[in-house]
């Protein structure tokens, strides 16, 4: 049962304490009133302090128990996706973005923030991420190693999303190596609108850019299946000169664009293939992590 305060009005005490003191014969009865006054007073203040660090205390303990609530909805989620991208569910995932609990958890982050969940705990081991760039209102997960918050070693990297143009829904993967919280080393690329593929490869891959040399195989408007090269560096296309065009009887391109060049022997075999110039296209993972 709470206890009720007792309250000695200051008017009253300072009254009674004036009354004695003017009488010049103050009597022990009288003093030991006195003493007993400003005891009830003290013991008041001490109880109303009291109460005071109750409440405080009683509201911190509120808080706590409210936020542990939170981040328990929170690491549902999460392991929610974790099911999901193991699965390489793209429209579980989607689905999981656009409910209650997947806004919840974006609107904790805000823009440019990150939320971290390692099931056994610690900053280092396996575990996923849920992040939100400041340059892409869109949700990015990934799922892997982390060494001491940071992506290191294996993980996967995943993107989808139904908010198109048409509804369709678009995914994009990359699984691979990660070093010191960036892409690097080898990884495995995939993009797929609907069920269209864009994308389904095998890349070398240094600060979230691909490069290497890699082979094409393309069919031509008349049936003709062709095979060539193409090399990236730094992401970019390796394009042909303008010399070697001219040399090999093609037209130099007005305006930058993308197109491939097949090179033909003197018998009219392809012997290779390269890029016509190119758009500013930047093949690489480098739009999947935050460059700070």
């Amino acid at each position: 049962m709470k206890k009720q305060s007792r309250m000695i009005p200051t008017a009253m005490f300072a009254a009674v304490c004036a009354m004695i003191f003017l009488t010049s014969c103050t009597t022990q009865d009288q003093k030991e009133a006195a003493n007993d006054y400003q005891q009830s007073a003290d013991q008041s203040t001490q109880e109303d302090t009291n109460d005071q660090k109750d409440k405080e205390l009683q509201e911190t303990a509120d808080q706590s128990d409210e936020e542990d609530e939170q981040m328990e909805s929170y690491n549902k989620t999460m392991k929610k996706a974790i099911k999901a991208i193991k699965k390489d569910d793209a429209k579980a995932l989607d689905k999981l973005q656009d409910s209650k609990e997947g806004r919840a958890l974006s609107k904790m982050v805000g823009s440019g923030g990150s939320y971290l969940y390692l099931p056994k705990g610690g900053d280092s081991g396996k575990g996923i991420g849920f992040y939100n760039f400041k340059d892409c209102d869109c949700y990015q997960w990934y799922y892997g190693d982390y060494k001491d918050g940071k992506r290191d070693g294996n993980g996967i990297w995943y993107y989808t999303s139904s908010h198109t143009e048409d509804g369709k829904l678009y995914k994009e993967v990359y699984n691979g190596e990660w070093k010191n919280d960036v892409p690097n080393g080898e990884g495995h690329q995939v993009i797929v609108l609907d069920d269209q593929v864009d994308t389904n490869q095998k890349f070398k891959v240094k600060k979230g850019l691909f490069y290497g040399t890699y082979k094409i195989e393309e069919t031509l408007e008349d049936g003709t299946v062709v095979t060539g090269k193409y090399k990236l560096k730094k992401g970019k296309y390796v394009t042909l000169s303008d010399e070697e065009l001219t040399e090999n009887n093609f037209v130099i391109p007005d305006q930058p664009h993308l197109a491939i060049a097949f090179l033909y022997d003197e018998n009219e075999v392809v012997k290779s293939c390269k890029m016509v110039y190119a758009v500013d296209v930047t093949k690489g993972v480098k739009h999947f992590y935050s460059s700070k």
